[in-house]
């Protein structure tokens, strides 16, 4: 049995919402996130069949079209691929679970794909051009920011990538354990302060798809 004390768990930041890994297993991601008052989670899509639970003071959440204020003691199931978003307009601190069971196709996928699925989700980022005289300081943004991203949970590799048709492009490919390890990293607020700094070096907004592993083969 492990007991998890979740008041030793918060993490509150001055700027961006503080974040701490609770449950990181293979059916089951749990994160508990704080927001001090004004602070919110920005708008995105739930990646599976989302559970929210407040643990301490009271929030405005909001998924599709509805907006309710939630306090202790409250669950909110977030349907698969709604949007969703978070507001503390409280003058007190929030704080509460982000619970996620795999994706509904995960289980079935597991039994009947098990021998040859390797459970790596993959993320393929194309940059836009690096700007005149920035290519040595992209580069080293990008080093910077993977010794960052890699001390996030189910991180397995970030690598840049420079074309050899003799331009000053690049792409990026990240690996992680599952679609929800790699969303927790998305959308946590590191991440996001990494990448305003990084669109100062570049002509535009990175690019990026999506694909999960299949099978691998190596020599």
């Amino acid at each position: 049995m492990e007991r998890i004390n979740l008041k030793e768990k918060e993490v509150f930041k001055k700027e961006g919402r503080g974040m701490a890994n609770i449950v990181d297993e293979q059916y089951l991601l749990m994160n508990q996130v704080c927001l001090e008052p004004g602070q919110n989670v920005p708008e995105h899509k739930a990646n599976s069949n989302v559970t929210l639970q407040v643990v301490a003071g009271l929030g405005t959440f909001s998924v599709g079209m509805e907006k309710v204020k939630v306090g202790q003691g409250n669950l909110i199931r977030v349907p698969l691929n709604s949007s969703m978003s978070i507001q503390n307009e409280s003058p007190e601190r929030l704080v509460f679970l982000v619970i996620n069971p795999p994706h509904p196709d995960a289980v079935e996928k597991d039994s009947l794909e098990d021998k040859n699925k390797e459970w790596r989700f993959v993320n393929l980022i194309k940059f836009p051009a690096v700007k005149p005289g920035k290519e040595k300081e992209f580069r080293e943004w990008f080093g910077r920011s993977s010794e960052l991203f890699a001390k996030h949970p189910g991180f397995i590799s970030r690598t840049l990538l420079k074309s050899t048709e003799g331009t000053e492009q690049y792409a990026a490919v990240v690996e992680h354990e599952s679609e929800e390890t790699f969303m927790a990293m998305h959308l946590s607020d590191e991440r996001q302060i990494l990448f305003k700094k990084v669109e100062t070096l570049i002509d535009g907004m990175p690019e990026p798809h999506f694909y999960e592993v299949l099978t691998t083969r190596r020599q």
